[in-house]
Parts: structure tokens; sequence; C-alpha cells
């Protein structure tokens, strides 16, 4: 299973968030036996501000646990003004072709 994560900000936010970032990866840092980290941050400007993007795999059996690294995470977020998140799951190739009885 894929968490991931999307993001958007005001661009003069910007240095706020990367501050928040550098202490919610020390506070919450990632752990390989929970989750691993595919695109690890992903950024792009837009006429909205910045937008990011984050996509872990959570390893078997422990999608509850990397989703509450994730909240915990987005939660240091909070009290940026503008600061605006979406976190869903989507599944891997095997996981789908399982629903296809495949």
């Amino acid at each position: 299973m894929y968490l991931v994560t999307t993001s958007l900000y005001p661009t003069d936010k910007a240095k706020e968030v990367a501050e928040v970032y550098l202490k919610c990866i020390v506070k919450y840092p990632d752990d390989n036996s929970v989750s691993i980290p595919i695109v690890p941050v992903a950024a792009r400007g837009t006429f909205q501000g910045i937008k990011t993007m984050v996509i872990y795999e959570a390893k078997k059996g422990k999608l509850e646990e990397a989703m509450d690294i994730a909240v915990k995470r987005l939660a240091m977020f909070h009290d940026i003004p503008g600061y605006r998140y979406s976190l869903k799951t989507f599944m891997t190739l095997e996981e789908g072709l399982k629903l296809l009885g495949m």
C-alpha cells in the first residue's frame, strides 16, 4: 500500500514550511521497518503556490503505523496559514491485481 501526501502552500510560507519539515523528520524519522520512501519529496511551483508530493510504501501489515507517522508529521504544519494537504492510500500493482482475482 502506498501513502501519498500532496501539499499546497503559499510561496511566501516556503521558508516556514521548510523549517517545520526539517523539525518533523527529526521528531518523527523514517522507520524502514514500517515504510520505505519511494518519492521522499517532489516539489513544483504553481499559480496557487508550491505543491509537493511525498510517496511511501507501507510494509505489509504496517499501514496503521505508517499512517500514524504521516499524520503526526502533517499535524506539525497546522499552524502555517494557507498550508493544505491531502493524505491518501493507493494499492500497489500486486494488491490491485488481487482484487481482480489474479
